[in-house]
């Protein structure tokens, strides 16, 4: 044979390595970013729906900052909805049964009244899980396909109240403003409050207000509390206006964890916060509302955490972290 010959064979014995060696790039290339050959297994998403029973969400910003982080990390579709008219049951078993027919495969309440929402599980009216947050734990245990994450908020109460009693020893009254709608949380808060400082002899002057400022009306010199947020904010933006009447204010205190609120309170506006972990609330509850829609079993998680913070713990980076958390 010819070296010319040889030659040519060995060329085109290379051009046929150099093309398999190209095919087999090209099948490795099919194999691992398209699903041509391998079809990838799509996850599967879940439509969550949270039923909060306030007008606005606000009160709501951590706690929805924890639950995308949740839908994300678990393939979770959440559908935020607030109530047209603040504190309307009637209302809120409407929408829940709304987003129930409509492919709801959880629902997230903060129930306007537990025992309405826990009676419709009771009747069979809800077949999807439920879980419920902010709420009289008592109210809801014990059915089936549902959880409870809240705070004790009784217990939050009796803290704030002792705060109040170590920061205002000469004191021995106090106005507690109670709005024209106050849900369960409210009463457990305020009544935490009364408790703590009845038994140590304070006075407490209930103030009935619809929203207005009415209660500065006659006020005398006290400390003031605000069982809710909404009504805790209108008070120290009603005494920043009102220099006489915050003279007459010897501490306002209340609970929330607001940007608003927090601003007030280390403006010194506000002299004690009851704080609550809602990033972690928020995060938790879509979770267990996932666990519960694939038949998983759910932890009991008992009471989450709560704290009453004044202006020095701001900087604190504890709280910083519970306040102010990163998405």
């Amino acid at each position: 044979m010819k070296v010319h010959d040889i030659l040519h064979n060995k060329e085109k014995k290379v051009n046929f390595l150099w093309i398999l060696y190209g095919l087999v790039l090209v099948i490795l290339f099919l194999v691992s970013s398209t699903d041509l050959i391998i079809k990838e297994e799509t996850a599967k998403i879940y439509p969550i729906s949270v039923v909060i029973g306030d007008v606005s969400d606000e009160n709501y910003v951590n706690f929805r900052k924890g639950m995308e982080r949740a839908a994300m990390e678990f393939n979770g579709d959440i559908s935020f909805i607030t109530l047209y008219e603040k504190g309307s049951a009637a209302q809120q078993k409407e929408l829940m049964l709304r987003e129930q027919e409509d492919g709801s495969r959880a629902l997230i309440v903060a129930p306007v009244d537990a025992g309405m929402a826990a009676g419709m599980q009771q009747d069979n009216l809800l077949t999807v899980p439920v879980v419920f947050i902010n709420t009289e734990k008592e109210k809801v245990e014990g059915l089936n396909n549902m959880a409870v994450l809240t705070f004790d908020y009784h217990a939050m109460g009796c803290r704030m109240g002792e705060r109040i009693l170590e920061e205002h020893p000469g004191e021995d009254k106090v106005y507690l403003l109670e709005g024209e709608k106050m849900n369960e949380v409210d009463m457990l808060f305020a009544q935490g409050v009364r408790d703590t400082l009845s038994v140590k002899g304070w006075t407490v002057f209930l103030i009935e207000s619809a929203g207005e400022n009415d209660w500065a009306q006659g006020l005398e010199e006290a400390v003031l509390i605000a069982p809710n947020p909404e009504s805790l904010l209108r008070a120290a933006q009603f005494l920043v206006e009102d220099e006489q009447s915050k003279e007459k204010v010897k501490g306002l205190y209340g609970r929330g964890s607001t940007v608003p609120l927090l601003n007030y309170l280390d403006k010194g506006i506000i002299q004690g916060l009851c704080v609550t972990d809602d990033f972690s609330c928020g995060y938790l509850s879509v979770k267990t509302a996932l666990e519960l829609a694939e038949h998983r079993p759910v932890e009991e998680m008992g009471y989450l955490e709560s704290y009453d913070i004044g202006r020095e713990d701001l900087r604190n980076e504890k709280y910083e972290k519970i306040l102010f958390p990163i998405e």
